[in-house]
């Protein structure tokens, strides 16, 4: 059920951020836009108990930076009490929303934040290749674990082929670290969450375009 709270922290880029990023220091992302970054875009996730009226969608595009926002219904009060540590969260009730901005190009994927750009896959990425950026006291270090050279990812009803990134550092309670699998097509495909008890969740993402 956590990772449902994952997918809303680090897919749905929860901080409003700031374009000057874009053209000044931080790092960047190259490349035409991509369809997964288009207007009206909608994401289905798969289903976790607890969770519900889940959706998310890009509601703007402007000099290659989407907007997304993103909204659920929280039924268990252990997962409301999680979900205040994800910064820009808003609630009334057990209604949770959040938004945020990002590139997304046939290159790769970047969020942009307020304090900077933060790449979560490139397409052209090696195993071993390193991003960070510091946010308030935690420093947010993604690193490409895998990188796919046959279709050997199962996703919906294909294999396709993956970068696996793997994320420490966004503070998260009871999370060691969370796992990202991207694609050039399709874009971002399933999260993995790795909890400190030693248990981890997958969700598979899927995209209207």
């Amino acid at each position: 059920m956590k990772t449902q709270l994952i997918l809303a922290a680090a897919f749905v880029f929860l901080l409003t951020s700031c374009e000057k990023y874009l053209n000044s220091g931080g790092q960047s992302l190259s490349g035409n836009q991509h369809v997964v970054g288009e207007v009206d875009n909608t994401f289905s996730m798969s289903a976790v108990p607890g969770i519900s009226n889940q959706s998310a969608k890009i509601t703007a595009l402007k000099d290659g930076i989407s907007t997304i926002e993103y909204t659920c219904r929280i039924d268990d009060a252990n997962l409301l009490e999680m979900a205040k540590y994800i910064p820009g969260t808003n609630f009334v009730g057990n209604l949770a929303t959040g938004g945020g901005k990002a590139k997304i190009t046939d290159q790769g994927i970047m969020n942009v934040y307020d304090e900077g750009n933060l790449v979560l896959a490139k397409w052209n990425a090696s195993v071993g290749d390193e991003y960070s950026l510091k946010r308030g006291a935690n420093t947010i270090t993604r690193k490409v674990a895998t990188k796919s050279t046959t279709d050997d990812y199962f996703w919906g009803w294909m294999m396709i082929k993956t970068i696996g990134v793997e994320e420490t550092g966004r503070g998260i309670p009871g999370v060691s670290k969370i796992e990202y699998q991207t694609n050039h097509k399709f874009g971002l495909v399933a999260i993995k969450a790795y909890f400190e008890d030693g248990t981890s969740k997958v969700v598979s993402i899927y995209s209207t375009n």
